[in-house]
This record gives structure tokens, C-alpha cells and sequence, in this order.
């Protein structure tokens, strides 16, 4: 490729199976692609912590992924027959900019349950947890306050580790908080 001359540095994603591509901003984000995970595209810091993502509510299969010079995450959905242009410098738009989302949490890390709250949210609204690699642990309605026990949508208790719990309303506005479970 051009304007590669050497590696710099070896990082090892644990726990992504099925990576398809990946692609590296110049503030060295590693996007990695997967094609079989409820969170197809991650972004990676250099220490190789999940420092964003894109999830199948906006990419459902991920094939391929590129940046290019502007800075544009392009990201190409095979089964769609898609390509998408990713802007990573927007961020989450609002409703009400007077009143903007917000999600706090009761305790973090927390032992047993914590009580996820929220506010600026447009109509009906959902909470959804992921584990660190992705994979959907439980998805309910979410109507400002949310008690997560620590389990799955099958009600078994999920191990200690970092969990994300993201709420989007019914504008399609979210937000995300980092949970730690010990």
C-alpha cells in the first residue's frame, strides 16, 4: 500500500472472530470489520481497548472498511450491496439541543445490579447491553430508569468483565455508558 513503509507496533484483538478488514486513522484508531457479530465495525485505541463503535442498527453485515483522505470511515455491506460513508467527527445529534441525552450510572463497577437513568430521550426508547466483544446480552425498553441484575436476556448471571449499555430513542438518537461488572 502506499505511504506504509514499516509496522510500528503489534496489537492482538482477543475475542473478534470472524475479522474481515480493518482500517487505521491517522489518530490511530484500528476499525475492524466482522460480518457475524450484533456490533460489525469496532474502533480500537493502540492499547487495543473498544473505544467506538458502529452496530447493525446502521451496518447489519460488514465486509470491508477504508478511510479515506477527509477522514471518512467508508464501510461496504455485501448483503445489501451497500457502501457507506461514515462521518467520525460528527457524533451523536440530538432532538433538543436544550435538552440534550444523558444516561448516568448508580454504581460503577457494581456487584450485583445497577440502576441505568436517562433523560432527553424522544418517545419510546430501548436499552441494549453488549459485552466487551460485542455480543448481544439483552435488549428491553427503556422509560428513563433501567435495573440491570447482571444477567442475560435468558436470565443467566453474566460474568464480571466491561459491558456497554447504549439507549436509543425513537429518533434514532443514543447514547452509551461503560459498566463494570464485578
Amino acid at each position: 500500500m502506499p505511504n506504509i513503509n514499516y509496522r510500528t507496533t503489534n496489537v492482538y484483538f482477543n475475542g473478534y472472530s470472524q475479522t474481515r478488514d480493518i482500517a487505521i486513522t491517522p489518530d490511530t484508531i484500528v476499525w475492524v470489520a466482522s460480518d457475524n457479530t450484533s456490533i460489525p465495525v469496532r474502533g480500537y485505541n493502540r492499547s487495543g481497548v473498544v473505544v467506538d463503535y458502529i452496530d447493525s442498527g446502521l451496518v447489519s453485515s460488514v465486509r470491508g472498511v477504508a478511510i479515506d483522505p477527509e477522514g471518512y470511515l467508508w464501510v461496504s455491506n455485501m448483503q445489501a450491496d451497500k457502501i457507506y460513508k461514515i462521518d467520525l467527527t460528527e457524533g451523536i445529534e440530538t432532538s433538543n439541543p436544550d435538552n440534550p441525552l444523558n444516561i448516568t450510572v448508580s454504581s460503577n463497577p457494581f456487584l450485583s445490579s445497577v440502576i441505568i437513568t436517562g433523560e432527553g430521550f424522544a418517545g419510546n426508547s430501548e436499552i441494549t447491553i453488549f459485552d466487551i466483544q460485542g455480543h448481544l446480552i439483552m435488549q428491553d425498553s427503556f422509560n428513563g430508569s433501567y435495573a440491570w441484575d447482571g444477567s442475560s436476556s435468558n436470565s443467566t448471571p453474566v460474568p464480571c468483565g466491561t459491558y456497554f449499555a447504549v439507549v436509543i430513542d425513537s429518533n434514532g438518537n443514543s447514547v452509551s455508558a461503560k459498566l463494570l461488572r464485578l
